[in-house]
């Protein structure tokens, strides 16, 4: 069975995403944060995803822990959820910079997000696939 942990301190992204795994009968847990996600992490490192997003009111972004995980050499999938991918442009240039700074995967965009659709946009480590399962 697959597992997945969501860091997401809003909680009607991390709610929407929830759904979206559970839909799929996947199990997930969440974390507020990525200081929590971190940790959670380390405790339990059979996490087949990691879902993450940027900004998190807290002194940790998600994207530090997402390169924290990345190189301690987590093998799973890596994908963030981030509004900044709404703006036109960012979601090329992270779709190649991102893969080099935390083997980023997939990016979620949060203007679907928001309305509950999970839209997966591939990285060039996964370019052709529509999404990950």
């Amino acid at each position: 069975m697959k597992k997945i942990l969501i860091v997401d301190d809003n909680d009607r992204y991390a709610n929407h995403l929830k759904n979206y795994f559970d839909q799929k009968k996947i199990q997930s847990d969440r974390a507020y944060d990525a200081k929590q996600g971190w940790e959670l992490f380390q405790k339990s490192n059979d996490y087949d995803m990691i879902v993450s997003d940027v900004t998190m009111e807290t002194q940790t972004s998600g994207l530090w822990m997402m390169r924290n995980i990345y190189k301690s050499g987590y093998k799973g999938v890596m994908v963030i959820a981030s509004t900044g991918f709404d703006v036109w442009g960012v979601m090329p240039f992270s779709a190649y910079f991102l893969t080099w700074f935390c083997g980023l995967h997939w990016m979620i965009p949060k203007v679907p997000l928001k309305q509950g659709i999970v839209e997966w946009v591939p990285t060039i480590l996964v370019k052709g696939k529509s999404n990950p399962f």
